[in-house]
């Protein structure tokens, strides 16, 4: 499956410069391979100038430039951006990154004219370590689905789900390194707190994180295996997992998780 020559993104905030930045970094495409617009022009031009891209002055001139548009618009900006340039987008493939929006309604907002791909990415897609979640609507096809893992494949673990898991995805895949960064900032404070230089600190609870999380994707152990395996009797870390216990992490985790999940159906209606 050959990538297209263009590709457009519909908005140019946060996670069109994640994407784009590890498009760049993995070459998964070219700078001359991209078009960005923005609703004031000013954050597709700041990208242009940042990494070599194209800026256009308009969605439709974008869209019509290109066979693949990537919508990083805000939600409440989505279906009508797609409204505006119903005409440009017949038989183009419309990739949404727009947190609950649902595929049909962008569908019927592009008059049925594109197909239809949602997708929710992490911003760790920026260095290449990244997660994209796709959910394909019924006007997607298979050589469509197979363009886009082509397309991103370099700069993100690809998963597949049925839309009405999407928003759970959003909530855990897409804010998710958020809360684990939360995490890692307590611990990286801790260590400063017990006298370790700050930048140590700071390598030691990101490396602390990425042991963890390695342990979990290159074996076939649970996490609570794992944890039980690590933490020894009467030993440090079962007297600091007492702690998280007793404050029941899981459930404010959960907690979190669950606020992010209703905030994405809010946002999609």
């Amino acid at each position: 499956m050959h990538k297209p020559t263009k590709i457009a993104f519909l908005g140019s905030g946060r996670i069109a410069r994640a994407l784009i930045q590890g498009l760049l970094k993995t070459e998964s495409v070219a700078p001359n391979e991209i078009i960005v617009t923005s609703h004031s022009g000013v954050s597709a031009k700041r990208l242009a100038e940042e990494f070599g891209v194209t800026s256009a002055t308009s969605n439709d001139q974008a869209i019509e430039a290109t066979s693949i548009i990537i919508l990083c618009t805000k939600p409440a900006q989505a279906l009508a951006t797609i409204t505006a340039s119903q005409k440009s987008l017949t038989n183009k493939l419309l990739v949404s990154m727009a947190t609950g929006i649902r595929s049909e309604d962008l569908f019927q907002a592009a008059a049925g004219k594109a197909r239809i791909l949602r997708a929710m990415p992490n911003t760790a897609v920026r260095v290449g370590k990244g997660t994209i979640v796709l959910s394909p609507h019924t006007s997607t096809t298979p050589e469509d689905f197979l363009l886009v893992k082509t397309i991103f494949s370099k700069s993100a673990t690809l998963e597949e789900v049925s839309e009405e898991k999407m928003d759970a995805v959003t909530a855990l895949s897409g804010s998710g390194p958020a809360f684990a960064l939360l995490f890692l900032e307590g611990l990286m404070e801790a260590g400063i707190k017990a006298s370790l230089d700050p930048k140590l600190s700071r390598q030691l609870a990101a490396h602390t994180l990425e042991a963890a999380a390695a342990l979990v994707l290159e074996t076939s152990a649970t996490p609570e295996s794992l944890r039980h395996e690590i933490s020894s009797p009467q030993g440090t870390t079962a007297a600091g997992l007492q702690v998280l216990d007793q404050a029941d992490l899981n459930a404010i985790v959960g907690k979190a998780v669950q606020a992010a999940i209703q905030r994405a159906t809010q946002l999609g209606r």
